[in-house]
């Protein structure tokens, strides 16, 4: 009888134990960013789930399908390494945060570019000029753009 308590207290603590999460826990953090854009086409559109690596993604259309075609949405998962890239890349842009205090004018043939980020107490998006970006939100910007971006064109 004592054996079977002993076993079952055991097998309590590890079923306990395995219940517990691992690792570093990530806050509920959605991105949402304007990718991809050229003079041509409209650009595409990236919804991020940074706690599960969830997406919804309206892809850029290639220029010669952009003309009076809709756009498949795609849903997913990302891997875990590009999950752990735009995790790291997003843990700093909330430590610099997205703006930057010496603005410089950049002009740009591409249609609108913008991430907006939203977190537990926080919200905030790129301003509408590049040249306010942070130094971050660029870096935070290119990364979502190699996993979201011309890899993932629709040419049909």
């Amino acid at each position: 009888m004592a054996l079977a308590h002993s076993f079952m207290a055991v097998t309590a603590l590890l079923t306990a134990a395995a219940d517990q999460p691992t690792g570093p826990q990530v806050e509920s953090v959605a991105v949402f960013a304007l990718i991809d854009s050229n003079e041509w086409c409209p650009g595409g559109s990236v919804f991020l789930d940074l706690r599960t690596g969830a997406f919804m993604l309206y892809p850029r259309l290639a220029r010669r399908a952009c003309q009076g075609r809709t756009v498949q949405v795609e849903h997913g998962t990302i891997t875990s390494a590009e999950l752990q890239r735009l995790r790291s890349t997003y843990a700093e842009v909330s430590r610099a945060g997205l703006r930057r205090a010496d603005c410089a004018l950049v002009i740009s043939n591409g249609g609108p570019q913008a991430v907006v980020i939203t977190a537990p107490g926080f919200s905030g998006g790129t301003p509408e000029n590049l040249g306010c970006w942070s130094a971050e939100a660029h870096s935070l910007y290119e990364d979502l753009l190699q996993v979201f971006g011309t890899s993932r064109e629709r040419r049909d």
